[in-house]
């Protein structure tokens, strides 16, 4: 069922508006110009303005050559393993195994300017880097905010060995889907793969040339270290659960039958009205739903509360403190995922997430880590004020957030 709202609105707006979430519709944003409920288009709010992504360098080299770690760890470290699960650099690659982000030293958000294009307002989208590499050495560590290792081998998907890598790395279905390809992929070794739900709106839901999770992964550790699969919704603007859900089965389908993933690392964030889609996939009678892509964790920004988590899974919940297209700062959301990952009342800061500039703003990401829980809950309630000046946007940590906290749960 679909929720109605109660006017169209243009592509920026104040951050006054706030617009309700009814029935399986997901909730709106500012910039939407659909019938439906969801989230809104991008703004152009704080774009690039973050191009800060490798400020540290990682042991001998710096972070901006694949790693925090083709130097570090070994080279001029001390000599400690780094951050990850395998010595630090080996590969040189910041990838698996070594303490860096995949892909990662100074590229991530190096380019800075891609949060400009229709306002994917992530900006540098991580500042951490360089390679948490030589993490435990001593010297190659010195950057911020590395990845919390290598992601560990898991069950192939079906379609390894079937083909290489796409033409250009990208498979586009119009107004159906993405499928996005890191430059490492070869289509023999499985990679993790991530699933970005978008926004609402024309921007978020893009053309034949880009789309919100395109922007969001381009140029950062996660379009390097994942294989990304961007779903449309079936309106061409907001999600409906009820209808959308086998557009998502069907894509899931494609990407493990047809490509090579790990099945055990499967993925998912999403924004606004693609937030609302995986919190609803995770609650209430949806278990069936949850079980057939069987997240390893998921990352939603700026959701709503959809009752009881009925399918407990890792999570790390983002939203701005003055969200005003929510109008709250996301609590009743994350109290849910604390009740259904069986967590303790208390919390402590949640080390390993860098802050960045968006914009003229230095942004506290302000991320906790819930106690005694089933499954990792991690509440990052932040002060970017991305989108409009709204704080509804992506925040510009998120990447390197999300790709520590994944790679964390190995």
């Amino acid at each position: 069922m679909k929720a109605s709202r109660s006017a169209p609105s243009i592509l920026v707006v104040s951050a006054a508006l706030l617009w309700p979430v009814l029935g399986t519709g997901l909730g709106c944003a500012p910039g939407e110009s659909s019938q439906q409920s969801g989230s809104g288009g991008q703004s152009n709010s704080s774009g690039g303005a973050v191009g800060s992504g490798g400020s540290g360098t990682g042991g001998a080299s710096s972070g901006g050559n694949g790693s925090g770690g083709s130097g570090s760890g070994g080279n001029g470290s001390g000599g400690s393993s780094s951050g990850g699960s395998s010595s630090g650099g080996n590969s040189g690659t910041g990838g698996r195994g070594n303490g860096g982000s995949i892909g990662s030293g100074g590229g991530l958000g190096s380019t800075g300017g891609s949060g400009g294009d229709a306002g994917s307002s992530v900006g540098g989208r991580s500042s951490g880097s360089g390679g948490a590499g030589g993490r435990n050495s001593g010297t190659g560590g010195a950057g911020s905010g590395g990845s919390g290792g290598g992601t560990s081998a898991g069950r192939a998907s079906p379609g390894c060995g079937k083909s290489g890598r796409p033409a250009n790395g990208k498979v586009y279905v119009a107004k159906e889907s993405w499928l996005l390809f890191p430059a490492s992929y070869d289509g023999t070794k499985p990679m993790p793969a991530l699933f970005g739900f978008h926004g609402c709106g024309a921007s978020n839901f893009g053309d034949g040339t880009r789309t919100e999770y395109s922007d969001q992964t381009s140029n950062n550790v996660l379009g390097s270290g994942y294989v990304v699969a961007v779903p449309l919704a079936s309106s061409g603007d907001c999600w409906t659960y009820g209808t959308d859900i086998t557009r998502v089965k069907a894509l899931y389908d494609k990407l493990v039958n047809n490509y090579c993933v790990d099945l055990d690392h499967v993925f998912a964030t999403g924004h606004s009205s693609g937030a609302q889609f995986i919190v609803q996939i995770l609650t209430g009678s949806h278990t069936a739903d949850a079980s057939y892509f069987k997240f390893k964790a998921v990352a939603p920004v700026a959701a709503s509360d959809y009752g009881a988590v009925t399918t407990p899974t890792p999570i790390m919940y983002i939203q701005g403190k003055t969200d005003s297209v929510r109008g709250n700062d996301g609590k009743t959301t994350v109290d849910t995922f604390v009740k259904g990952n069986m967590c303790g009342t208390t919390s402590t800061a949640y080390a390993g997430v860098s802050g960045c500039t968006s914009g003229s703003t230095q942004v506290n990401p302000g991320c906790v880590a819930y106690s005694s829980c089933a499954k990792p809950t991690i509440w990052c309630s932040h002060n970017d004020p991305a989108y409009s000046g709204t704080s509804h946007g992506i925040p510009c940590f998120a990447a390197q957030a999300m790709d520590f906290f994944f790679k964390s749960l190995n």
